[in-house]
């Protein structure tokens, strides 16, 4: 519009005499004035320039800039806007398409995949395929490596068979029958912290007697949280959202926003852990702690240390026993999800899988730190046992077995990293659905 007004204006220049065509110029910007919008973007502009050249000058340059603007701005907002909202667009197809192919899988009858691992009436095998109209699996025997046909009657179904949280970093777990899942992961899970005199976070890797503070919690009405220890007088710890000291306290290389939960609750940790700085803080619920978005885009967790859950399989620590040549108790492994039916390590190979109605992404392998050398139910630390523990894992479940890179070759894992598409309940005993196989051990 403003072009038209412009080049309407320069028209007049060969059809009149200049002091007439200057007239003329001028009753048409005063024509212009009466509007607010022509006034804004032609005649008040020309009034500028006109302060430095001829009328007929300051039309044309008000011309040219304009037509200079109206080829340069849409290359502009192209050159930095349309990467960024073509990568959102790409990124919420992508998401749909995911999603509808996950549907898609999640209506199929057979439990497992092709490349899925399970244990049958056979022995362990890998799946190879499966025929709906017969409902029979054809499998790879692990042990002779015999590739047969077997009902699916007769391939065991993965299910949970326990559920954890730990409501206090580094203390008890409380075992569980079900559990809700929400945006951090499971209900409190983490979502306290024991802290030093320098809000750094505090584990039982220095402190192990912190694995035998038994946190209570009611998940129907998590208002409090309940200390207790031997020796000690059980303490209720109200929690506290609002009203108590706001920390930044650090979790490895996380700043994190906590509420601390007062000093009563500070004064009962200190003396238990015999640390007079120890406090007890909660994390601040309008707290967002993105994970990895390498790994995990979209995802918060709490004060855990790399992804809001981890799975185990229990014939994964039945390995780990028959290696060790003695007993040695999950808890150690600090899992929230155990799960029974699959050989050991099947987890390693899910992408996508379903408990009940909710869907999980597998997003990495858990790295093993000295966390298992802590025996739970002495609160001491065992170093023959981190010693073995180490050394077999180092022969099998090693980074570069594993076919990690750099640095990671070197590490140790055990048991596998989650996140939640949604929000919902689980319990003891759900199925778990095996939707999609990973690629690599560590991508989806």
């Amino acid at each position: 519009m403003v072009t038209r007004l412009l080049l309407a204006l320069a028209a007049t220049a060969p059809i009149v005499s200049s002091t007439a065509q200057d007239d003329h110029i001028r009753d048409v910007l005063a024509a212009l004035e009466s509007n607010p919008w022509t006034s804004a973007l032609v005649s008040r502009p020309i009034t500028l320039l006109t302060q430095f050249l001829p009328i007929e000058y300051a039309v044309a340059a008000l011309c040219a800039i304009t037509l200079a603007l109206s080829v340069l701005l849409p290359l502009v907002l192209k050159t930095f806007l349309a990467p960024s909202a073509a990568a959102t667009t790409a990124d919420n197809l992508e998401r749909r398409m995911r999603r509808a192919r996950l549907d898609m899988e999640s209506k199929r009858p057979n439990v497992y995949p092709p490349a899925s691992f399970v244990s049958t009436s056979q022995g362990d095998a890998k799946v190879l395929d499966f025929n709906v109209d017969r409902d029979l699996y054809t499998v790879e025997l692990a042990s002779t490596k015999q590739i047969i046909d077997i009902p699916a009657t007769e391939v065991t179904s993965t299910r949970v068979q326990d559920l954890f949280v730990y409501p206090i970093k580094s203390c008890a777990g409380v075992r569980l029958t079900s559990v809700n899942v929400l945006k951090r992961g499971l209900q409190c899970d983490r979502q306290w912290l024991v802290v030093d005199g320098k809000n750094r976070f505090v584990t039982m890797r220095k402190h192990p007697k912190m694995a035998l503070i038994h946190p209570l919690v009611d998940l129907d009405n998590p208002n409090s949280v309940t200390l207790t220890a031997d020796g000690m007088t059980p303490i209720v710890v109200p929690v506290l959202t609002t009203g108590g000291t706001e920390r930044i306290v650090r979790v490895w290389k996380d700043h994190i926003e906590a509420i601390d939960q007062g000093d009563e609750a500070a004064a009962w940790i200190a003396t238990y852990l015999d640390e007079p700085t120890f406090r007890l803080v909660r994390f601040k619920d309008s707290y967002s702690r993105p994970c990895d978005p390498a790994f995990a885009p979209d995802h918060d967790f709490g004060f855990a240390d790399d992804f809001p859950i981890m799975l185990a399989s229990a014939a994964s620590l039945d390995v780990m026993q028959d290696k060790l040549q003695r007993p040695i108790t999950m808890s150690r492994f600090r899992p929230n999800i155990v799960v029974t039916g699959c050989p050991a390590w099947a987890d390693d190979t899910w992408g996508d899988f379903e408990i009940g109605g909710l869907r999980f992404r597998n997003v990495k392998p858990c790295a093993r730190c000295s966390m298992p050398s802590v025996d739970p139910a002495k609160g001491a630390k065992d170093d023959a046992a981190l010693s073995n523990l180490q050394d077999v894992l180092k022969s099998e479940r090693n980074g570069k077995d594993l076919g990690f890179l750099d640095k990671k070759t070197h590490e140790v894992f055990f048991g596998s990293f989650l996140v939640c598409d949604g929000q919902g309940s689980m319990a003891v005993g759900d199925p778990v659905k095996v939707l999609t196989m990973k690629q690599a051990p560590t991508a989806a």
